[in-house]
């Protein structure tokens, strides 16, 4: 997969074919992914190129910084999950204020069309781009009939009657809700980052961790919750705290992954790339009278990750996960 990080680079190659997928995709979530595949298969069966066209980040920190919600699927995640759908190219570019001025007819005519060359462009329902929004599906429609490309809008997803929106993942996973959210997202909520130094708490337990730092964007609350860690081509089943070890008064908040199973010599070295995902909550963070009260709930919790992680998932994220 090719993927183009600056606007100022789209059109210096050409691609064949070119079917594309445009917004946001933040969570790229069972809606998003029907968007995605359909632009995939439409490139398959013509020999193309199936594209996405994104924004690194949420065109409300442009347009209205105080209503700018964090991202379910910063970059790094995002672009794992597109390359696991089958995505040839992508342009991942930041949401500028320039971007936010451009009229959507001169959107439409010199990047998608000029530039990227694109026969077919796949969008959602409520998807709406350039000043003011006025590139709705309609509006594409009534512009691809004069500029001769193809236009596909994708009707909305639903579970369980409600219809998959990332604004309704982004609440779940506020609420520690990670298994709701998962039946939206088709896979664990999960996190990027790289291994850093703990404090050695952890291994004196006899429960030693991999440690990292949350970004800005991470988006569930302090607690305890089985899941696994992906790291140099391998999966872990993993028990994970995340909050500030109230029991010792730290005042750093970290995600600490206890990797199940893992041998000593197989522990993962500072540095190393890691993708923890989230699969159930299983309890709040709480203060602990003693380390050895500690330790007896850590082996609980232990156990019940087991147990979780035991069933049948909603779906193997491996696939994706250990993309690099």
């Amino acid at each position: 997969m090719e993927i183009i990080r600056d606007i100022a680079n789209v059109g210096k190659r050409s691609f064949p074919h070119v079917a594309a997928a445009i917004g946001t995709f933040d969570g790229v979530h069972a809606g998003h992914q029907r968007i995605i595949r359909r632009v995939v298969e439409r490139s398959r069966e013509g020999g193309g190129t199936g594209a996405a066209f994104t924004f690194i980040n949420h065109p409300l920190e442009i347009l209205d910084p105080g209503r700018a919600p964090k991202l379910i699927t910063p970059s790094p995640i995002k672009e794992r999950v597109l390359r696991a759908l089958g995505v040839d190219l992508v342009v991942a570019i930041p949401f500028t204020e320039a971007l936010a001025d451009m009229e959507a007819e001169a959107f439409v005519v010199d990047i998608l069309r000029k530039r990227l060359q694109v026969e077919f462009l796949c969008m959602g329902f409520d998807f709406g781009f350039g000043r003011g929004r006025q590139g709705t599906p309609e509006f594409l429609n009534t512009l691809a009939k004069d500029l001769g490309f193809q236009v596909d809008v994708v009707p909305p997803i639903t579970v369980d009657g409600t219809v998959v929106k990332s604004a309704v993942i982004r609440d779940l996973l506020q609420r520690g809700k990670v298994g709701e959210a998962a039946q939206y997202l088709t896979r664990p909520y999960a996190v990027f980052g790289e291994i850093v130094p703990g404090v050695g708490r952890g291994k004196d337990l006899g429960f030693p961790t991999a440690n990292l730092a949350p970004s800005q964007h991470f988006l569930i609350p302090d607690g305890v919750y089985a899941g696994r860690a992906y790291i140099g081509g391998r999966g872990c089943d993993t028990a994970i705290n995340v909050g500030m070890a109230p029991t010792f008064g730290d005042r750093e908040r970290r995600v600490e992954a206890h990797l199940l199973d893992i041998q000593e010599d197989r522990a993962p070295a500072y540095g190393q790339a890691v993708v923890v995902s989230f699969w159930e909550r299983i309890r709040d963070e709480v203060r602990f009278a003693s380390p050895e009260e500690l330790k007896a709930q850590v082996a609980r919790d232990i156990g019940r990750a087991r147990e979780i992680l035991s069933q049948p998932a909603i779906e193997d994220p491996a696939d994706w996960a250990l993309q690099e």
